[in-house]
């Protein structure tokens, strides 16, 4: 492929990726070093969530850090029901190899769940209590 094309490619990716996450359902933002206090971490490797369970406080917001360290594209949905099959209740768009943080909830109490959907065997159960 030549040069120019290449590097023409390179910038609409980038270009989509940023618009991808303005337009995201939380407000995403690089992570500072250090994270805000309070903030539910998550981090997918490897195809994987380092979390099964995410507990979140109900019904008011909360900052959720999402951490993807491959460059494989992941995203982190919450359902009322396991994998596709439930009620939207947050999502972003998929990212890969950065860290954002979103402001997410108020979500009310009770049980959810979360997968990749971009990957729909990464799930976990999320209690917001």
């Amino acid at each position: 492929m030549r040069p120019s094309v290449l590097r023409m490619l390179v910038v609409f990716a980038v270009l989509v990726q940023g618009f991808a996450l303005a337009a995201c359902g939380g407000s995403a933002t690089t992570a500072p070093a250090s994270y805000p206090p309070g903030a539910i971490v998550v981090t997918a490797d490897a195809r994987h969530f380092d979390t099964s369970q995410l507990l979140v406080p109900a019904d008011a917001k909360f900052t959720l850090v999402f951490v993807n360290k491959e460059a494989d594209m992941h995203n982190l949905a919450i359902r009322t029901k396991a994998g596709f099959e439930g009620d939207l209740v947050f999502r972003f768009d998929p990212i890969s190899v950065s860290t954002v943080v979103l402001e997410a909830g108020p979500i009310a109490a009770g049980t959810y769940f979360f997968l990749c959907e971009v990957h729909p065997t990464m799930t976990g159960t999320l209690i917001a209590q």
